[in-house]
């Protein structure tokens, strides 16, 4: 590349990175700004603990008040819970009848608008006189009618005397488009703050979800959507709510009988701190002694743990759009041409006439779809982002063979060179994807596993061929200022033509193995989770430093990468070649942080910058490790080669 090609792309491409740099502030001014989160318990597992503690449920829930916690879940009774509990009961008649003193107004009154039209008559079928006969009878045809939800009772006056705010929880099934409205308003009508959907559907589903969407807004309810434990619909009413919804996090009871507080304690700040979840929908403990002392100690601890990652416990607000303006995805979009004009150039060498052609269409093109506005271009440009500058980053890296007079400052300085030009793509592609979609994680990035992929494969057969000695003779036969292309190709040739050794077999199989785990580690629910030994390093790693490094960075791929480049700078030519391809790992690591699009911006990047001066310090013991290991042998050969006297 001349000096002129270098300089307007390098103007280009800080441009862009300016614009992405005032987006990337603006997310993190919005992200910072919503900093208040409810702390619900629910209501079944309030009375659970009252009973075996011997003490009513308004006395617990003041306890649970006193903590700090601001929320109190109600789930909407159905009738089988009024059978159950003997609250409703029938003859043999078609009439259903109620406990008059057993059921709250509200709740009488909703049973009769639900059961209207969907009961059906039965008549002369069972004994005269024979209590829930004919709700026995009617299961047996209609058996789904058990689900109906019929309104809230007597909790939702307990949680009012103890001051806490209600979460309410609508039973979703067997609900035809008209229950929708009153299912809503059954939720405004006890002055429910938020709306977190009871069973595994939300209202609705499947074909009136819109409607749902609809009574929602019109109610002023905030919908609670349930994160890693998905409820059919959720996604399609996220989007009718225009991406407005609360973030939940919960743990199963089932999940409580087997976590310790401490690490259901981590899982909720997580959660909150990275990402965006607004609501901690919380289960009490049963196994540990005491419950209502043990649980109240754990809400003491887990409303603490909020308030010192600099949260507020309260009534939680929706997230903010990030205003973007209709100029800046046009920059951003030119901005990444410009990056792929660049490794273009240095590898195939384009004439000026034609190098200057093809910038001016490719940046024109990427600036034309930028304007389009069409959705489809925004993670087709974050791809390609995400695929070149970690590509451009390690292949940037020259094998010169000769010595710096100080290696370990030239290694350090290249390892921080390759390391922010990643950055650099990352905070591109987090500008690609600054929407309320994927901000709330609605809509996912599906190039995360290929943007791990793909760059290691280019990596490495790039690698390959600068291993041959054809490439070496072609590059010295056209010199440094020549493209790399013929070099390559005759290298690559030469790798393709050799005899297949056992340890190039080896090589393969470790390679294609650690790319197999690197994608099935990929993501918040992976394929491969991780051991217990690890889960506790995580979790004291978040303790620590706040904000965890990725594993794979500080133990494995900066160290090396690290090292890898001061022994370039050491003129060391041979073996160099896998030290980068494995430290390639941790620049496509680097990048994957910032396709995690939910997580707030601020916490990917001190996330990044912890796993650099971890790395960082790990490549340097493991330097100092090898060179006091090599004065030792040195030492060694010394003393051996010397003449000894007697």
């Amino acid at each position: 590349m001349t000096r002129l090609q270098q300089v307007f792309l390098a103007i280009v491409i800080a441009a862009g990175l300016a614009v992405a740099g005032w987006i990337g502030y603006q997310r993190i001014m919005v992200e910072q700004a919503n900093s208040t989160v409810a702390v619900a318990v629910d209501y079944n597992d309030v009375l659970r603990a009252a009973a075996l503690a011997g003490k009513p449920p308004q006395e617990i829930l003041a306890q649970i008040k006193a903590t700090g916690a601001s929320h109190v879940a109600v789930t909407e009774l159905t009738l089988s819970d009024l059978v159950n509990t003997r609250r409703l009961f029938n003859t043999a008649s078609s009439a259903v009848f109620l406990a008059e003193p057993n059921i709250p107004p509200a709740v009488r009154k909703r049973i009769q608008k639900q059961l209207t039209g969907k009961l059906p008559r039965l008549e002369g079928t069972t004994p005269q006189g024979k209590r829930y006969d004919y709700y026995t009878h009617l299961l047996r045809i209609a058996p789904q009618v058990e689900e109906i939800g019929v309104g809230y009772d007597e909790a939702v006056e307990a949680a009012r005397e103890a001051g806490l705010s209600i979460v309410a929880r609508p039973q979703p099934k067997f609900v035809q488009e008209q229950d929708i409205a009153l299912a809503i308003a059954a939720a405004g009508d006890i002055k429910a703050d938020i709306v977190v959907f009871a069973g595994t559907q939300v209202l609705g589903y499947q074909k009136q979800i819109e409607q749902t969407a609809r009574a929602l807004r019109q109610s002023g309810l905030k919908f609670g959507y349930v994160e890693l434990a998905p409820q059919a619909g959720e996604q399609t009413l996220a989007h009718h709510l225009d991406y407005k919804f609360i973030r939940t996090h919960s743990i199963p009871q089932a999940e409580m009988e087997q976590i310790s507080p401490q690490r259901a304690l981590d899982r909720f700040s997580l959660a909150v701190s990275e990402r965006k979840v607004r609501l901690c929908y919380v289960r009490l403990f049963f196994n540990q002694g005491n419950p209502v002392k043990y649980n109240l100690t754990y809400l003491d601890q887990l409303i603490d743990r909020l308030k010192r990652d600099g949260f507020t416990v309260g009534s939680p607000q929706y997230f903010n759009s990030v205003p973007i303006p209709d100029w800046a995805l046009p920059v951003i979009f030119a901005t990444i041409a410009a990056a792929l004009m660049w490794l273009m150039q240095s590898i195939v060498g384009l004439r000026r006439l034609w190098f200057w052609v093809a910038t001016v269409v490719v940046l024109a093109a990427a600036g034309a779809a930028g304007l389009s506005g069409l959705a489809i271009f925004r993670p087709l440009a974050a791809l390609a982002a995400a695929l070149i500058f970690p590509t451009w980053a390690v292949l940037g890296v020259r094998l010169r063979g000769h010595s710096a007079r100080h290696p370990l400052p030239v290694g350090l300085l290249t390892f921080v060179r390759v390391s922010l030009l990643t950055v650099v793509g990352g905070v591109l592609v987090a500008a690609c994807l600054t929407s309320d979609a994927y901000l709330m994680k609605i809509t996912q990035f599906r190039g995360v596993k290929l943007s791990l992929l793909l760059p290691l494969v280019v990596i490495g057969a790039v690698f390959a061929a600068r291993l041959m000695h054809s490439y070496w003779e072609v590059r010295t036969e056209l010199g440094e200022g020549h493209p790399e292309l013929p070099a390559l190709v005759a290298g690559l040739r030469q790798a393709f033509s050799q005899v297949v050794r056992y340890w190039h077999v080896a090589a393969v199989v470790v390679g294609l193995a650690i790319l197999a785990v690197l994608m099935m580690r990929s993501g918040n629910q992976p394929a491969v989770g991780a051991s217990a030994l690890e889960v506790q390093l995580r979790a004291m790693l978040d303790r620590l430093l706040l904000v965890r490094p990725r594993g794979k960075e500080i133990f494995f791929a900066h160290p090396i990468m690290l090292f890898t480049l001061i022994l370039v700078a050491a003129g060391l030519r041979r073996g160099v070649w896998a030290g980068l391809a494995a430290g390639a790992i941790g620049q496509v690591s680097i990048l994957n942080t910032f396709c995690h699009l939910h997580t707030p911006l601020l916490v990917s990047l001190v996330r990044v910058g912890h796993g650099l001066w971890l790395g960082i310090l790990g490549g340097l013991v493991l330097w100092m490790v090898i060179y006091l290991l090599g004065i030792r042998r040195s030492r060694r050969a010394l003393d051996r080669a010397s003449p000894t006297t007697t």
